[in-house]
């Protein structure tokens, strides 16, 4: 039997294809496409492209293919005497409203990870920051010349090279004298990036993922409004905080 709308059943249905055409309208946005294509061909071009938002198409793929399957069932079974054969649930309304969240207006950096960042000077002592990043675990710490100038940042790896070069050259300097301009800051592969207010945490993901598969170890990311590294330092993002962005990404 052929279930007659009832108020509430249309303004679900009404709501459903509200937020399914706020991310199929995004979509087209993506691609820069005009002219009518496809649900899935739209779907299949971004999961199989490198847009903004294509790491959070391929993990949800199956799910957005299933509202897409659902509007066709709610678009074609609707007649005009008011009856449908497919009415949304509330669980399903809400799932499409949090994609439809995600994907038109995905979160940015600093309502994650808005926070004090410890800096230090080139003229500070070794003696000094080292206690610190042990009983405060900090690992990459950004550092400013005496004219407020970024130079590079202090790490843990950084450090241990360090120490290293000095051992295998019996060069035994004073540690205690030792000021964080003796160590090379920006040793190597670069394993830090600075990034602007407005990236999502999309663009962090995929940064993270680019540079596993290049085979790099991006270690951190530093918040500033522009990106540029003189500018104030609004937070920070390590590879630890992989978890955090799974989660938001994952759902």
């Amino acid at each position: 039997m052929v279930a007659e709308i009832i108020p509430s059943q249309e303004e679900g249905i009404v709501s459903f294809l509200a937020f399914f055409n706020e991310i199929d309208k995004h979509f087209d946005k993506v691609l820069s496409e005009e002219g009518f294509s496809p649900y899935n061909e739209k779907l299949k071009k971004i999961a199989d492209g490198n847009y903004t938002i294509s790491s959070f198409v391929r993990k949800h793929l199956y799910q957005l293919r299933n509202f897409g399957e659902l509007r066709n069932f709610i678009t074609h079974g609707i007649k005009s005497n008011g009856e449908t054969y497919a009415v949304p649930t509330s669980s399903a309304i809400e799932k499409i409203k949090t994609y439809a969240q995600k994907i038109t207006e995905p979160a940015k950096v600093l309502e994650f990870f808005q926070k004090p960042v410890f800096t230090a000077k080139k003229s500070d002592l070794l003696s000094e920051i080292i206690p610190l990043m042990k009983g405060k675990n900090y690992t990459n710490i950004p550092i400013y010349d005496d004219q407020g100038n970024f130079a590079g940042i202090l790490s843990e790896s950084r450090l241990l090279y360090r120490i290293a070069d000095l051992l295998m050259s019996d060069d035994y300097l004073n540690l205690k004298l030792m000021k964080v301009d003796h160590i090379q800051l920006n040793r190597g592969r670069k394993d830090y990036l600075f990034i602007s207010s407005n990236t999502t945490i999309f663009e962090v993901n995929d940064l993270f993922t680019q540079s596993k598969r290049n085979g790099e170890k991006l270690g951190v990311l530093f918040i500033t409004e522009n990106g540029d590294p003189n500018e104030e330092l609004l937070g920070m993002i390590s590879s630890g905080d992989a978890n955090l962005i799974d989660e938001y990404i994952i759902m």
